[in-house]
């Protein structure tokens, strides 16, 4: 079994209120159709009202439109109908919002959460209308808050897995400093915390052309102990297990010969195959 533990329903004519069934079964063809057997959707928290706030700027703002017990009753309506989908939240951590995060988590009783960096302070490091103000604070220090800011996440004890974990590569600029230490050090805390890091295939749809993580971190990961997810961040359902040959030839090569899904917070492994 291998599941896409990094989904987005979000695209396309519907919205997080106005999921139709035939929505979720395209994604579920797609998904038999890359050798994928389970789902796991994760929408991101900051588009419900109860969620606003938590990630304070202006973008978020913007963004946040739905009502959570709308989408709510569509995940209710999908678990009646039995498809082989995990729900959860990527969840955006923010240092300081520790207790807002908490208390929106524990408004339903999720399969699992995904925890998110996407900013440092308000500089947006996935943005492509961020990028001037990412260089004017320089590529180090986006580096090093970014790594700072996902410790934290981790050691926060909210969440079941750290997304993309290499984030800031995703325009095609590399850090100019070695992140080993950094790679050894967050691997660390994701073992104390017993977390999950992921596989993230999106980056081969990004400029970086690249899997998050690069191998370096995995390795760390493998080392330290650390299980392994693998998604494809898809936001439309012709990128379900987009990239997952590559994904899984990158784990295995770190040393792994199984991935995680959850269900309900379980964690459950499965075979590479």
């Amino acid at each position: 079994m291998i599941a896409d533990q990094h989904l987005h329903l979000e695209r396309g004519p519907y919205t997080p209120e106005n999921y139709p069934d035939e929505w979720v079964d395209r994604y579920l063809e797609a998904a038999a159709q890359a050798g994928v057997s389970r789902l796991g959707v994760v929408e991101h928290a900051y588009r419900f009202h109860e969620a606003r706030g938590l990630l304070d700027n202006a973008w978020a703002d913007a963004r946040c439109l739905y009502r959570l017990d709308s989408y709510l009753a569509f995940v209710e309506r999908q678990k009646a109908r039995g498809v082989p989908i995990s729900f959860g939240l990527e969840m955006d951590y923010v240092p300081g919002a520790e207790e807002g995060i908490a208390r929106f988590l524990g408004l339903y009783p999720w399969d699992f959460v995904h925890g998110s960096v996407h900013f440092v302070g308000d500089i947006g490091i996935d943005l492509a209308d961020h990028r001037e103000r990412a260089a004017a604070l320089g590529r180090r220090a986006v580096w090093d808050k970014y790594f700072e800011s996902s410790r934290m996440a981790v050691r926060s004890g909210l969440f079941d897995v750290l997304t993309h974990p290499d984030l800031p590569k995703i325009f095609g600029e590399q850090a100019e400093h070695s992140l080993l230490e950094d790679f050894r050090r967050t691997a660390q805390a994701l073992k104390a915390q017993d977390m999950a890091l992921e596989c993230n295939t999106a980056g081969l749809r990004k400029p970086v052309g690249e899997i998050y993580p690069v191998p370096e971190y995995l390795a760390a990961a493998r080392a330290a102990g650390v299980p392994v997810s693998i998604g494809s961040d898809a936001h439309e359902p012709e990128n379900v297990g987009a990239g997952f040959p590559a994904a899984v030839s990158l784990v295995q090569s770190a040393g792994y010969d199984e991935a995680v899904h959850f269900i309900g917070r379980r964690r459950i492994s499965a075979p590479l195959s």
